[in-house]
Formats: structure tokens, sequence, C-alpha cells
């Protein structure tokens, strides 16, 4: 009975050991989808900030065909919207990894808007 107690406990503390080096390497134990996306609410805030400033650039520039314009009119209010919930004075905790897959999301698609004003 002692064995197997102290077989269980030795387990234990590898697997907990073992928790605590993985979340020394980086990109292991973050949030999905959110790659190396800080979780700050004012660095998010100013993602999200860049974000409207280039999808307004981009909609002003005249170098975007006409769906991709759709496309910029579709994201500009998501944008506008992740900066004003940001931008509110308390954000829950529990809030920030939703919030920043958002604006990972939103990246992206802005990103794609980007490569083809070149």
């Amino acid at each position: 009975m002692r064995y197997r107690v102290a077989i269980g406990a030795l387990a234990a503390a590898l697997i907990v050991g073992a928790t605590g080096a993985f979340a020394q390497i980086p990109g292991v134990g973050s949030v999905p989808g959110v790659g190396s996306l800080p979780l700050s609410k004012d660095a998010l805030l100013a993602k999200a900030k860049e974000m409207v400033s280039d999808l307004t650039s981009m909609k002003s520039s005249g170098k975007l065909a006409a769906d991709q314009v759709k496309q910029v009119d579709t994201l500009l209010p998501k944008a506008n919207s992740l900066t004003s919930e940001l931008a509110k004075p308390q954000v829950e905790a529990s809030r920030l990894p939703q919030l920043a897959s958002d604006v990972s999301d939103l990246q992206k698609q802005v990103g794609t808007l980007k490569s083809f004003m070149k």
C-alpha cells in the first residue's frame, strides 16, 4: 500500500515538474490561435487601434477592388467594436483570451487585405 502511495506521489511530482518546464517554453500553454499575441489590455488596445487606422486608410486609398472594399467595410465595425471594448476602464481578465483571439483573427484578415495593396 505504501509503495503505491509513494509511486503516486512520485508520478504527481513528475507531472507538476514537467508542466512547469513546459510553461517556460514559448508558445506552449498559450491560448490556441493567439500565437505570441500578448494578453495585456494595453497591447491589445494598441493593436486594435492600429487595425482601425489601417482599415480606414485602405478604404480611402482607392487601391482595393470592390469586393475587397466590401471586406474592409465588414472588418471596420469589428475593429471599432474591439477598440471600444478594450478602451473601457475595466475589462474582465477572463475576457482577455477571447479578445486576444478576436484581435489575432482580425489581424490575419487585415494582413491579407494589406497584401492586395502592394
